[in-house]
């Protein structure tokens, strides 16, 4: 064979084979691409979502007005409509109902983490729409506290920050304040740090979520089944090394299609800072007269009668306020 023969047929079995390397690279690196555009949409949504979530849950602690369920469910169901919003903007279903409602099949449960407690969120199909249709519907659970049992069997409910409660179940008494207030006042063996109930708290609240999410995701495998899909669905990797500090959302999804035939599997923690709460003392002088002040500016000696979650709520009660804080 004529050596120009020999690289004609060379070129001819060569080639094909590039062009086939080539275009399955490119296709590994398209749904590299597209799998972590996904991602990172995902956790923008998140991200979103926990801002807006963090903003509501400081308007009680500027404004000093406590809600009730029915205003809070009201304000959880606006936070979930920004993040389902979001999620179908940035994922381009928006006026999709259908594709929509697969999507929220492929995430099992929402968490959203208020100062004091969380409030886990699942799906419901029992709501029925115009026509008979099905419809899927987010359910927030009852908000379930930071709680932890103690050696002596009293509760100590945690928040974000380092303040919490003791429920002493022998007195039906609380005791709040800071960790060492709380030493000071009562037992929390076997909590002898302040960096032990750190982690401690740490440990409580994942403890307590990886509980709920997995009678979530049971709940949610029969509404899978009844919907005549095949999805499976696992707690979240890296759940108990997850430090949750402050208020906003945990979502996760899993096995959800893309484009080019990757599953999607993310899980995303999206939060904002949390204010610790300005606490002030009430306290009475020998002429009868009101002062509220600072933690850090009570005079020795003072005649103290409350504690005051902020100055609005100070003003209201009649006292004058004198943060040195402020100055």
């Amino acid at each position: 064979m004529k050596p120009l023969s020999v690289v004609l047929v060379f070129l001819i079995l060569v080639i094909p084979l590039i062009l086939i390397n080539d275009t399955r690279e490119e296709l590994r690196v398209f749904n590299q691409d597209m799998y972590k555009q996904y991602s990172d949409d995902f956790q923008a949504a998140v991200d979103d979502a926990g801002d807006y979530l963090s903003r509501l849950e400081m308007q009680p602690a500027i404004t000093a007005v406590h809600y009730g369920r029915e205003r809070q469910l009201q304000l959880d169901q606006d936070v979930l409509s920004v993040f389902y919003s979001n999620l179908a903007m940035k994922f381009g279903l928006e006026n999709n109902e259908a594709e929509l409602n697969n999507l929220k099949m492929h995430m099992p449960a929402l968490v959203m983490f208020g100062y004091s407690g969380y409030t886990l969120v699942t799906l419901d199909d029992t709501a029925r729409a115009g026509g008979g249709r099905e419809e899927l519907k987010p359910v927030s659970w009852p908000e379930r506290p930071y709680y932890y049992k103690l050696r002596n069997g009293n509760l100590l409910y945690f928040t974000l920050d380092d303040n919490a409660r003791v429920y002493d179940t022998g007195s039906n008494e609380f005791y709040e304040g800071a960790y060492a207030e709380l030493a000071a006042e009562t037992s929390l063996d076997p909590i002898s740090s302040l960096e032990l109930f750190r982690e401690v708290r740490q440990g409580t609240i994942t403890s307590l979520i990886e509980q709920d999410l997995a009678t979530a995701i049971n709940r949610h495998l029969e509404l899978v089944k009844r919907m005549g899909l095949s999805i499976q669905f696992t707690l979240p990797r890296g759940l108990q090394e997850q430090l949750v500090q402050d208020v906003g959302i945990m979502a996760f999804i899993q096995g959800y299609p893309l484009p080019g035939g990757e599953l999607l599997e993310a899980y995303s923690l999206g939060s904002g800072a949390v204010m610790q709460r300005k606490s002030l003392i009430g306290t009475r002088t020998a002429a009868g007269r009101r002062i509220a002040y600072g933690e850090s500016c009570v005079p020795a000696g003072a005649n103290v009668i409350e504690s005051l979650f902020d100055p609005e709520e100070a003003a209201r009660k009649g006292y004058f306020v004198e943060d040195c804080s402020f100055r």
